[in-house]
């Protein structure tokens, strides 16, 4: 399920569970007036397990790889300490905080990709319908052209193989390899890698992963999912495989009786100040609020960088693709019709 579905459903069962309704009866109606989609499927079979005698907790684990692991076993610790409303409402805003990260990071990216998919649209036309009728007139006058003016103009002659081509392998090159890598685990272990390498944009992402994994894991451990159990749930809720293949490798750690900053340090998952953090907080005995403490100073990093990237990266990309398309055309092609012009007045 997506985060959007994830929180429908949440925000379904806590407003039930707030109305003291039967949950089977009311998931069931709501499922009735659902769209045909995945969520409508998820709501049907959630209640007629509950029909069928299950509990709500014993319901979301049947619905394993479409429902999140963490969410099933954080509404089971609900039910078992009695307080399910407010771990309801905790996950709504868990979800939504996720949702508002990964759009402040698509926003972000959005803008500049727009403008320099404009740019290369706008050298593609000028190139297919603009440089050819000049091409023909300075061959009628029979110009010496300059070796830059060459140049742009057999962008005119050969537009599909010199403009078209590159620009379809600059865009749907990524989307591609990203697909194939994503047919094997160490395709997909590759492509998060090669994310993270991508300036400005791969620090963004990964701090706005490491802000999911460290706030889950804070509400994991506040309603009283044991440790192991909670970090192995918040790595493997992340889209990072990376970060989830580590978290069972610290999970590991843990059931071996390492202490938390040991099975963090050196693995990767998280910076050692995350660690410190959070080994001081669990022998204080505030463990889950230490790393929602992390999660929120991870999400103020994540407006901070986003900000920056909208703030700089759009005028540069604009610059970038306006003044280098100009400065081709003035001196390619302005600068043989100024000849042209003056040899026409004399």
């Amino acid at each position: 399920m997506t985060a959007d579905e994830l929180t429908a459903l949440n925000d379904q069962i806590a407003a039930l569970a707030r109305a003291g309704l039967p949950l089977d009866q009311g998931l069931d109606s709501l499922a009735r007036d659902m769209a045909r989609g995945r969520l409508r499927a998820v709501t049907a079979a959630l209640a007629a397990d509950l029909r069928a005698g299950h509990t709500l907790p014993e319901a979301l684990a049947r619905q394993e790889g479409r429902v999140p692991a963490y969410y099933a076993n954080l509404v089971l610790a609900g039910v078992q300490t009695g307080r399910l409303p407010e771990v309801l409402a905790t996950l709504t805003t868990y979800a939504r905080s996720v949702t508002a990260t990964r759009t402040i990071v698509t926003e972000a990216l959005f803008y500049p990709a727009v403008v320099l998919a404009l740019g290369v649209a706008l050298f593609a036309t000028l190139a297919g319908f603009v440089l050819p009728q000049f091409d023909q007139i300075f061959r009628e006058f029979g110009l010496q052209l300059p070796w830059i003016t060459e140049a742009v103009l057999v962008f005119g002659r050969h537009p599909i193989e010199l403009v078209v081509v590159p620009a379809a392998v600059l865009f749907v090159g990524p989307l591609l390899a990203r697909a194939v890598l994503r047919r094997s685990a160490r395709g997909r272990r590759l492509w998060a890698r090669a994310v993270y390498l991508v300036p400005m944009v791969g620090s963004l992402i990964r701090t706005a992963r490491l802000a999911a994994f460290t706030e889950l894991l804070g509400l994991l451990v506040e309603y009283g999912v044991p440790l192991p159990s909670a970090v192995r749930l918040a790595g493997g809720a992340s889209s990072d495989p990376n970060m989830a293949a580590e978290a069972e490798t610290v999970e590991a750690r843990l059931a071996e009786g390492t202490g938390l900053a040991e099975a963090f340090r050196g693995r990767g998952l998280v910076p050692d100040w995350v660690a410190w953090l959070a080994a001081a907080g669990e022998r204080r005995g505030g463990l889950g609020p230490a790393l929602r403490e992390a999660a929120a100073v991870y999400r103020r990093q994540v407006d901070a960088r986003a900000a920056v990237l909208r703030s700089v990266l759009p005028p540069f990309v604009v610059v970038v693709t306006a003044g280098s398309l100009t400065a081709c055309f003035v001196v390619a092609i302005m600068a043989p019709l100024l000849k042209l012009l003056e040899g026409l007045s004399k």
